[in-house]
């Protein structure tokens, strides 16, 4: 039997599971931010609220129909286990055909979610405060996801010259034989120094990345496809040649599909190098700090060569390696990478290209 009273001062349950979908999407709006997104435009901290609040109605509306029955509240905790089966179901089909790592994202956030509601909405649904009340944590969770909509930790193109981890540098500065590079044993550098009188001939690339970010487009909404390697080696001699290659293959993103599309691409012609005859750094620097400036060069991808322009930042460490960063953009089509048009996801001809490196002579 039932021991269910109808009370018509209590919160209609629909409300009532409102205001736990708006406690549920709090907490989960916080934790969407922490979790790596696999796109912040369709998985942000605004949609898991207005996901949460959508689902508080509906189960409000569940408990209304449950309520008076045997076991209502067996049911209804039964219930919410299925919703969540079959939300984590779709979701799984979503990350096996158009966006890879939803899984890790909206697992924990889905179950935040269902949980509370399973807990919340029943007893939220005897209160008999002012309806009012009711729309105060809904305010707070829509505030919420606005606030912290484009905040999440999703992948980024923008290198700087503090990537790169000044320990991993130093120890990375050891040659083929093992013998560490002199600029890791000697004195720190201090002062200004007079170039390139006082830089070594050559430096080697002892460790770097780089990035490609290449406007995108799902079914009309714009985001951004950010893949990122390691695989990034070269020479550099200050005031001569500056050459660098990159392997076009190794590029990892937050989508697999387009990490296998990308290494697809440059089957035949794995790597992108870039050459240059001068890399330009000024007469006099100063240890540890930065200068700005462009070299010019030749870039090859697919066989096809062409010229481009890097915007430049290069540092002397007290250690006495070179760290630079550097920026262009290409358009794709001029090297004959294809541009993805007409489908559930569109790319724009172009990417921007950055790479962050240390040199150690």
């Amino acid at each position: 039997m039932t021991s269910y009273t109808y009370d018509p001062d209590a919160w209609h349950p629909a409300i009532a599971g409102l205001v736990a979908g708006a406690i549920a999407a709090i907490v989960a709006g916080v934790l969407s931010v922490i979790l790596r997104s696999p796109d912040e435009v369709v998985a942000n901290s605004l949609t898991v609220v207005i996901t949460s609040l959508v689902l508080g109605v509906i189960a409000g509306m569940l408990w209304r129909r449950l309520r008076a029955g045997d076991r209502a509240l067996l049911a209804f905790g039964v219930t919410m286990a299925a919703g969540w089966f079959v939300a984590m179901l779709a979701v799984t089909i979503v990350d096996q055909t158009v966006l890879s790592n939803l899984i890790a994202y909206a697992a924990p956030l889905a179950a935040i979610i269902f949980i509370t509601l399973a807990f919340l909405t029943p007893l939220l649904a005897g209160v008999t405060a002012p309806v009012w009340i009711a729309f105060v944590p809904v305010a707070i969770a829509l505030a919420m996801g606005i606030g912290l909509f484009g905040r999440g930790n999703v992948a980024s193109g923008e290198l700087t010259l503090d990537d790169l981890d000044s320990a991993t540098t130093t120890s990375a500065s050891s040659d083929t034989t093992g013998t560490t590079a002199a600029t890791a044993t000697t004195a720190p550098l201090v002062g200004t120094i007079s170039i390139p009188d006082d830089l070594a001939p050559t430096y080697t690339i002892t460790v770097g990345l780089a990035t490609y970010s290449v406007e995108e487009r799902l079914q009309g909404l714009a985001t951004q496809g950010v893949g990122t390697t390691d695989a990034v080696s070269g020479t550099v001699a200050p005031a001569g040649p500056f050459t660098f290659t990159i392997d076009l293959q190794s590029f990892e993103s937050d989508q697999s599909r387009r990490d296998s599309r990308v290494a697809e691409w440059f089957a035949d012609f794995p790597e992108g190098t870039f050459s240059g005859d001068s890399f330009p750094l000024p007469s006099t620097a100063t240890i540890g700090e930065s200068v700005t400036f462009d070299v010019a060069g030749d870039m090859t991808v697919n066989a096809i060569t062409l010229p481009i322009t890097w915007d430049v930042e290069a540092r002397v460490e007290p250690d006495g390696t070179l760290s630079v960063t550097g920026e262009t953009f290409i358009v794709l089509s001029d090297f004959e990478v294809p541009v993805l048009t007409g489908g559930f996801v569109e790319m724009e001809d172009g990417a921007t290209l950055e790479v962050v490196f240390s040199a150690a002579p």
